[in-house]
């Protein structure tokens, strides 16, 4: 019998896993990407020639014309077989935590906060499947979520997040009753995705804490809501003191900038007066509104697929029935809206807002702004637009060297007929994430 040692050898197999973070993965290997059509997204073009595409350490290290490439100077190779190269697509408004689960969203305000986390795991792995490869969530996630997708603990988009938003009491994010008259937004360990608070030293504190729990920028409830019941859809929230209290403390505390809730052109003018960057949905836009966004920078980021969806089984009983009165005003502004911001040169991005279940229409974006706007004009939203207003530009939304490589190889071109994008079980072939194959198919691509 041998002799047993105290303390004993590690078994080698075991070894690599006694590290602090064993499910952290290293870069990904270097793959060759032969007979791409690659999509130029900001010249709205196809590149004229066949190209091959040299992934590195999650990067794109080389785009030459596949012509040119040395027999011996490829490695992993994988034909694309003539098939289109898009940047991986990116929507700047999503709510991973309102996920499938629950009927109607006073039920969802019920899910306790683990179990809701917890769900958003199906929601994030599913929109990889449809081609989104970043996502920017505007209230309910959070660092750790973030942290968990970066470090492959879970799968999923790359997630841009704010953390909890902010609101003043009875206003869009103030959803669930007060406990002893102090309402923090959230009830015990019931899920919310806002916080309120009132005055300026109120709007301080919710601030500073967001950005301590890392949000990545702050968002502000400027007017009414479709799905909150205690506000009206022309209500304008917060005093401008309070809102320059937000906006002056996200950029001192580290050049954060927020974003606004609003419709109609009060409440839009009212957060940008105060240093609001940044408008979500603007159903109601004007004329002189649209011209103020484009004079002064302001990032638009329309959502017109959720209001459909709320009109449509099994979805029109999410909303109780005030909520689909301001829904459906809501609804049929929001093409002429768009519409206006885009002929006002307003920088525009890609957004849905879905809840629970229908996160399923995320595609559908794509064919509603194809109403109104051109293909090549969404493509830009939802890729070279985006990147550039959460502060990746060069990085995500091209196809190009030193670029991130987030990438959708497509059956058809996108700047053909945007509409593609809505059949991804048709059209979609593959996605790749950072220079891993994460969904779909590609012969030969290393595992």
């Amino acid at each position: 019998m041998s002799k047993t040692t105290y303390p004993p050898t590690y078994n080698p197999h075991v070894v690599p896993s006694l590290v602090p973070k064993p499910w952290l993965r290293p870069p990904s290997t270097k793959v060759t990407l032969v007979n791409c059509k690659i999509i130029d997204v900001v010249k709205g073009k196809v590149l004229p020639e066949l190209q091959t595409v040299k992934l590195e350490g999650g990067k794109i290290v080389s785009i030459i014309p596949s012509s040119e490439v040395e027999e011996n100077d490829r490695n992993n190779i994988v034909d694309i077989d003539g098939h289109y190269l898009c940047p991986g697509l990116i929507d700047c408004h999503v709510h991973i935590i309102h996920t499938p689960g629950e009927p109607t969203i006073a039920q969802m305000r019920q899910v306790p906060r683990e179990l809701a986390a917890l769900r958003s795991t199906f929601v994030l792995r599913t929109m990889l499947t449809r081609g989104f490869t970043t996502v920017r969530d505007l209230g309910g996630a959070n660092k750790l979520i973030a942290n968990a997708l970066e470090e492959g603990v879970i799968s999923g988009p790359r997630l841009i997040q704010c953390g909890y938003v902010i609101s003043q009491t009875g206003g869009h994010g103030d959803s669930l009753p007060s406990i002893s008259g102090a309402n923090e937004g959230c009830c015990g360990h019931v899920y919310s995705s806002g916080r309120t608070c009132d005055g300026v030293p109120g709007v301080l504190k919710a601030v500073r804490e967001e950005i301590k729990a890392g949000a990545d920028f702050i968002k502000l409830m400027i007017g009414g809501g479709v799905a909150s019941p205690y506000d009206s859809i022309e209500s304008i929230q917060f005093t401008p003191e309070e809102v320059r209290a937000a906006t002056y403390t996200a950029w001192n505390s580290g050049r954060l900038t927020c974003t606004a809730h609003a419709y109609t052109p009060e409440a839009i003018r009212h957060a940008v007066d105060n240093g609001v960057k940044g408008i979500e949905h603007g159903n109601c836009l004007d004329e002189d509104t649209a011209k103020l966004l484009s004079e002064k920078g302001i990032w638009l980021t329309p959502t017109l697929a959720t209001y459909g969806a709320f009109t449509r089984p099994p979805f029109d009983k999410v909303l109780p029935p005030s909520g689909m009165e301001k829904n459906k005003y809501v609804m049929t502004k929001g093409l002429e809206s768009l519409k206006l911001a885009h002929e006002a040169g307003v920088q525009i991005c890609f957004g849905t807002d879905l809840l629970n279940s229908m996160h399923a229409l995320q595609t559908e974006e794509f064919s509603i702004r194809s109403i109104v706007l051109p293909s090549d004009v969404i493509l830009r939203q939802a890729t070279v637009n985006a990147a550039k207003m959460l502060g990746y530009e060069g990085q995500l939304g091209v196809v190009k060297a030193d670029a991130i490589a987030d990438l959708v190889v497509l059956s058809k071109n996108p700047l053909d007929d945007i509409t593609i994008l809505d059949r991804p079980e048709e059209n979609l072939l593959a996605v790749i994430k950072e220079g891993r194959l994460v969904s779909g198919s590609l012969e030969g691509f290393p595992a």
